[in-house]
């Protein structure tokens, strides 16, 4: 049996499954891009979103874009939770991918988004380039995904998460008979 919690995220993340199987890029970026807000609002809604956004990509996504490069094993960010949290900003705000203008971010200057491709499989997939990181957009909505679900996992006991999840939204079927 699942909790709330899960419940109410499963929702979000289900959206945005339906919006990459569609294609519905744009859809599918923007929601995931929501799901670290409402994972840090569910978790301290008292902290400031930037906070809480940048420790949720640390805590839960900061691996997928870190690697070791070259003899001496050198470890190499592709992508930082301020630059994400820029990204975030920047798209859901103002529909843009550039983050040069975003006073939080930090090393990127912007994004460039890739549909899925079998040719091109991951090589353009966290791919940096200059100041400009390189996403298989796809990939990267599935990657914030994988993030929720973990988050859920590690939290899913917590009372208080389960208690705010209960006032997260619900989208009633009223052929389904409902109650208010």
């Amino acid at each position: 049996m699942s909790t709330v919690l899960e419940r109410k995220i499963n929702n979000f993340t289900s959206a945005v499954e339906k919006s990459i199987e569609s294609e519905n890029w744009h859809s599918a970026l923007a929601l995931a891009l929501t799901l670290p807000d409402i994972c840090g609002n569910l978790q301290d809604p008292d902290r400031s979103s930037s906070r809480k956004y940048i420790s949720f990509f640390n805590d839960f996504l900061k691996d997928k874009y870190t690697r070791k490069i070259g003899a001496s094993m050198e470890e190499r960010e592709f992508l930082n939770g301020k630059d994400m949290y820029a990204l975030r900003c920047s798209f859901l705000h103002a529909g843009e991918i550039d983050i040069s203008r975003q006073s939080i971010r930090n090393v990127l200057d912007g994004y460039i988004f890739f549909k899925p491709d079998k040719f091109a499989g991951d090589f353009v997939h966290r791919n940096r380039i200059d100041n400009k990181l390189q996403l298989r957009i796809d990939a990267f909505c599935m990657e914030i995904i994988e993030a929720v679900n973990a988050w859920v996992k590690a939290y899913s006991s917590v009372q208080e998460i389960q208690d705010r999840a209960e006032l997260m939204i619900d989208i009633i079927d009223p052929s389904n008979g409902f109650r208010i």
